[in-house]
């Protein structure tokens, strides 16, 4: 579970952004479940402004950390600094793995590491592992087995312990890469994937075609969108060559009769193919207890359906594990759904990104009892574009 992360001169925010998923006492209850650390991040602001930069930020840090090791010599870590400026760039990840609380601090170019460091949070805050440059400096007796790797200034020490398969080291290691490769979305560390490629149509069919929870998951949250869908059947099709085909059929009902026809996934709409797709992310997200990072999701998605979606993530019965959405969205009414607590607003001034959670603002301006979209659009708190 993430309880906040941030970094500073990254792409458009060269002072810095964090984005904190974390719920004081204050929050109502009706709000916060019972929960310290929200399941939910909503992101608005106009376009352009940095929103899909903090997205990339997170999913940057989850690469990094759990995979940087597959990087050839000479790669780039995956980012650029504000407007290209040489000085180095900071980050963080307060993260909780299990009953382990960890902090993971990173100072790198977009070629080097110059510093990293991962701390546990328990009692108190103690370094586990530091690093400058490609030689460790500081770490814990447990970790000892660490002086017998060999460090890449554009790997992080997490993923290359792990590539190397250390017998003698502690597992805090692994239990943080596996939960970091339960992040999944749309946004990567270089930028947005395509809705089409992220988990086309085929592949899906075939996830559901195997695992029936994931279907009928998304079989009764798309019968119950009022898409006039009242069943999806999948067809398992052999061709040639040993090949496989999964080809979803969709039940519609035809006029006020009992006369039903099926029709295939290209006689949809875009906006049913595409929540068709998605589901099956959402699904193993709840399932693993992992993250989901969406950059517009609610892209090709009626208004009235994403409460729906979001509520999934807020609900404890369908969210047991915990696991947490974050996202940017162009509808405005989002925001009263999420709240000020739940809402992030990011700006642009002269070509520098800022952001801020609605609850830093200050005074009496945001209350329970008006709607905070309705500000929104006035530009009484920022974040609209300037047309």
């Amino acid at each position: 579970m993430i309880y906040a992360f941030g970094a500073q001169n990254y792409f458009s925010f060269r002072e810095g952004m964090s984005a904190s998923f974390q719920l004081s006492a204050k929050v109502p209850v009706s709000v916060s479940q019972g929960r310290r650390i929200s399941t939910v991040l909503g992101i608005k602001g106009g376009n352009a402004s940095g929103k899909t930069n903090i997205l990339k930020g997170l999913a940057f840090l989850q690469e990094f950390i759990s995979d940087s090791f597959s990087l050839e010599d000479g790669d780039g870590l995956g980012f650029d600094t504000y407007f290209g400026i040489k000085d180095e760039s900071n980050f963080f990840i307060d993260f909780k793995v299990g009953d382990v609380r960890y902090l993971y601090e990173l100072t790198a170019t977009p070629f080097s590491v110059v510093r990293e460091a991962l701390y546990k949070k328990l009692q108190r805050k103690t370094l586990i592992v530091e690093r400058l440059e490609d030689v460790i400096v500081e770490r814990s007796n447990e970790f000892k087995s660490l002086d017998f790797i060999l460090l890449k200034s554009n790997a992080s020490l997490i993923s290359t312990a792990v590539k190397y398969k250390i017998k003698d080291l502690p597992i805090d290691f692994l239990n943080i890469v596996e939960y970091f490769g339960n992040m999944s979305g749309n946004v990567t560390r270089v930028g947005v994937v395509p809705d089409e490629s992220m988990f086309k149509r085929d592949t899906a069919s075939a996830f559901y075609y195997k695992v029936d929870r994931a279907f009928e998951f998304a079989k009764n949250i798309i019968k119950n969108s009022d898409l006039g869908i009242i069943d999806i059947q999948i067809q398992k099709n052999e061709l040639s060559a040993g090949k496989v085909q999964y080809v979803p059929m969709f039940l519609h009902k035809v006029g006020k009769s009992n006369d039903t026809r099926f029709l295939t996934a290209f006689d949809q709409s875009s906006g049913t193919m595409a929540l068709y797709r998605r589901l099956a992310m959402y699904w193993m997200v709840l399932e693993d207890g992992g993250v989901l990072v969406m950059d517009e999701f609610d892209q090709n998605c009626h208004p009235m359906l994403l409460p729906s979606l979001i509520k999934l993530f807020t609900d404890k019965e369908t969210n047991p594990k915990g696991a947490q959405f974050i996202f940017t969205a162009h509808n405005a009414d989002i925001i009263d759904e999420l709240g000020k607590y739940r809402t992030i607003l990011v700006s642009k001034e002269d070509g520098e990104s800022y952001s801020y959670r609605l609850d830093e603002i200050p005074g009496d301006l945001i209350r329970n009892d008006r709607s905070i979209a309705a500000l929104y659009r006035e530009g009484k708190i920022g974040g609209v574009p300037k047309l």
